[in-house]
């Protein structure tokens, strides 16, 4: 009598890893639809908070497909038009697209940035970014040292600011809904020294 089930069972094992029945690296990855509610197609967008180079734009009725979501909790930061925003949890199984309903985003939240050296003075090439999100590396305006982030839904946000000959600094800022606020940051003159020692 033969050892039951080894040679159907070697068949089936290989007939699975040709036909994905074992997803070559893709089950830790499943895709979000969904639809956002007013969406202004020309400036929304729908990205993985904390994975910002996981974005998608939308199409005119606001219908998004978002693919290589990772597949665990994440929260979708979903910008909706010029002055709407969410934040929605949502949890993608591998290899399979999971359906997040109508998302009706809120008026969004926007954080002024006043940038400023120890002296006073506005910093050249100033620079700001919301870490985790699409908002990277924006300019802050050099005549004022000023820079209008938004629309971002209500939460904690990690801000990373920089310029020219100054130290990068990190602080954290957190918002609510349709709030308008004021966040000064004075950044530390890098020392000559420090940056001959990296060299």
């Amino acid at each position: 009598m033969r050892a039951p089930g080894q040679p159907w069972l070697v068949s089936m094992l290989f007939l699975l890893g040709a036909c994905g029945g074992f997803n070559n690296g893709q089950l830790g990855e499943g895709s979000v639809r969904g639809r956002i509610l007013g969406a202004d197609a020309d400036v929304a967008w729908v990205s993985v908070f904390g994975e910002s180079d996981v974005m998608t734009g939308v199409s005119s009725d606001g219908r998004f497909e978002l693919e290589g979501v990772p597949a665990r909790t994440v929260e979708l930061l979903v910008l909706a038009s010029r002055t709407h925003a969410a934040r929605v949890r949502v949890v993608p199984q591998g290899a399979r697209i999971i359906d997040v309903g109508d998302i009706a985003a809120a008026p969004g939240a926007f954080i002024t940035v006043r940038l400023r050296s120890q002296d006073g003075n506005v910093p050249e090439e100033g620079e700001v970014e919301v870490d985790g999100t699409p908002f990277d590396d924006l300019p802050v305006d050099p005549s004022t040292g000023e820079l209008r982030v938004g629309p971002l839904p209500e939460g904690c946000y990690e801000l990373e600011v920089d310029a020219k000959e100054h130290a990068k600094k990190e602080e954290q800022v957190c918002v609510r809904e349709g709030e308008e606020r004021l966040h000064d940051v004075v950044l530390d003159k890098t020392d000559d020294d420090d940056e001959e020692d990296d060299d």
